[in-house]
C-alpha cells in the first residue's frame, strides 16, 4: 500500500506527520531520514499489517 507522508508541523527537534491516505494515523520522527520507518511502524500499529506492505513517499 502506498503512503503519502507529510510534514504537519516541525518544533522543537520533533517532525509531526500526516498521512494522505490515513488520516487518522499520527506519527513521529526526530529527522527527515527517519519519517519512512516512523509512517511505516505507526502504519503497521494502526493497520495490524506488516511494516513491509508500506511504500511510503515523503513529500516536503
Amino acid at each position: 500500500m502506498k503512503l503519502t507522508a507529510q510534514i504537519k508541523n516541525a518544533a522543537d527537534g520533533r517532525l509531526d506527520l500526516r498521512v494522505v491516505e490515513l488520516p487518522e494515523l499520527v506519527a513521529h520522527a526526530r529527522k527527515f531520514d527517519d519519517i519512512p520507518d516512523a509512517v511505516r511502524d505507526a502504519a503497521a500499529r494502526l493497520t495490524g499489517r506488516p511494516g513491509q506492505d508500506f511504500d511510503v513517499e515523503v513529500r516536503y
